[in-house]
């Protein structure tokens, strides 16, 4: 059976054991936090997030690289993000919250947009986040 560790209004639940596997994250009340998404406008699968993730490299998500095997991620993966009311997000492209940043304050249909050091975008290029209430 998983072990769960509840923080905050979220939990990260183990996929295989505990350590340094995968995890998945657990559910985010309405209204809290922000939603990241796949694809941009929005689209695709998604996570609610009200607490920061060091490393997306660790988080069950929905992007390979292709390596049979391999579990899914979060990193690297977020092309759109919504901000609810009152939120913010920094998005880092190395994990621990280091490396080149872009905070969001509203609802981003396109990280395409947005400069980064991701074929000078930020899409797909996220490897951690920090989610803060305002």
């Amino acid at each position: 059976m998983p072990r769960v560790f509840i923080g905050l209004a979220a939990a990260l639940v183990c996929v295989s054991g505990c350590g340094e596997d995968i995890r998945a994250l657990g559910p985010t009340p309405a209204g809290e936090g922000i939603v990241i998404y796949m694809h941009a406008d929005f689209s695709g699968p998604s996570q609610s997030l009200n607490l920061d993730v060091a490393d997306l490299r660790k988080v069950e998500g929905s992007c390979t690289s292709g390596a049979e095997g391999e579990v899914p991620t979060w990193s690297e993966c977020v092309s759109s993000v919504k901000v609810n009311p009152g939120w913010v997000a920094v998005l880092y492209h190395k994990a621990n919250y280091q490396g080149d940043n872009v905070k969001l304050s509203s609802d981003t249909a396109n990280l395409r947009d947005l400069r980064g050091p991701c074929k000078d975008t930020f899409n797909d290029c996220a490897v951690s986040i920090r989610v803060i209430r305002q």
